[in-house]
């Protein structure tokens, strides 16, 4: 919904990694980790800031989209004059490397936000998540209800898809998201790989929303592939491709720089919430309590969430999102290599 008033572990390949998580994560018992106890007193989260800045630096492992992590890191360094070392990467690729690092004890990573909730189960159920104790965390304006879950992972923003098209390659444009399977477009659509449960959970709404056929309209037109929505919109703007199946709205941004696109979304969008962990193995550990906490408050939620789906209400420039829940029993690990399949046979 949308509210418009804006040690010796081998390294498992991708797929493994996505089979372990996800079996993993089917069990009840991972969500029913606490939460934090509760808020730091003020002379814990002075003690706590202290020791984030002699830390000096927080590795953020995310799956968000790349400018906004970069301004998040930017107004993060300018308020508490810590360097955010950002790795972002698609679902699967993270978990994976989360993954190796867990399991040799030689962890990078300090916080990590993947889509996935099959992936966050599975860390949750493995015990790599710590509590979050920051006062963001426990405030008001923070529906913990709604975001603080599940166990000590929470919420902190919200990916909206839509869809678009390059004015220049496609005048016609679209008035409707059924219209990308217009023949026209055959050769100069993108589409999404569906490499991750997430993508899958995708490709699960576009069969309720369109029809079981709608994918295979989309196939017959021999459309361009893409891993995810940053280089789909990369190659929009460049004029790659004609129009896009699957755009973040921060497809906005680019329109305001000028970018000859146009961008919409469905009458009611796809979403796919932002799932933050800080974990139990973080080098930087007071850093990353403190890079949550920021990314928690309206600051933080003004920068990661620019033209997304925020958190917190009245956010300026942001939408107040309520997540998408993922059906676990339809991205079990045999359902989604199953529905892979038959992805391929139709797309490749």
């Amino acid at each position: 919904m949308i509210d418009n008033s804006f040690r010796s572990h081998r390294l498992l390949p991708v797929f493994a990694v996505a089979v372990l998580l996800l079996a993993l994560g089917g069990t009840a018992s991972a969500s029913r980790h606490a939460a934090a106890a509760g808020p730091p007193t003020a002379k814990q989260w002075k003690a706590l800031v202290a020791k984030a800045k002699q830390e000096g630096s927080v590795n953020l492992y995310s799956t968000e989209i790349p400018s906004l992590l970069a301004d998040l890191a930017a107004k993060f360094k300018a308020k508490y004059g810590i360097t955010v070392n950002v790795n972002r990467q698609i679902d699967n690729v993270l978990a994976t490397q989360i993954t190796a690092e867990e399991g040799t004890g030689k962890a990078n990573a300090d916080v990590w936000v993947a889509n996935s909730k099959a992936y966050v189960l599975g860390a949750l159920k493995n015990g790599w998540v710590a509590d979050n104790a920051t006062p963001s965390y426990f405030s008001k304006g923070y529906d913990r209800s709604i975001f603080a879950k599940p166990g000590k992972s929470f919420i902190v923003g919200s990916a909206v898809l839509g869809y678009g098209w390059n004015t220049s390659a496609y005048p016609a444009g679209l008035k409707s998201f059924k219209d990308l399977a217009n023949p026209a477009l055959s050769g100069k659509l993108g589409v999404l790989q569906p490499l991750s449960p997430v993508a899958v959970d995708w490709y699960l709404w576009l069969q309720e929303t369109y029809g079981k056929d709608f994918i295979t309209k989309l196939a017959a037109l021999h459309p361009r592939i893409y891993p995810s929505s940053v280089p789909m919109q990369q190659a929009l703007t460049s004029g790659e491709i004609a129009a896009g199946s699957f755009l973040p709205t921060t497809t906005l941004d680019l329109i305001s720089q000028g970018a000859p696109v146009q961008f919409k979304l469905p009458e009611h969008p796809w979403n796919t919430p932002y799932y933050e962990m800080i974990l139990k193995q973080a080098p930087h550990p007071a850093a990353a309590q403190l890079l949550a906490d920021f990314m928690l408050s309206p600051e933080g939620q003004g920068a990661v969430n620019h033209h997304i789906g925020a958190v917190l209400k009245n956010v300026p420039e942001t939408s107040y999102v309520i997540p998408r829940i993922q059906k676990l029993n339809e991205l079990s690990p045999a359902k989604v290599t199953a529905f892979q399949s038959y992805w391929n046979s139709l797309f490749k």
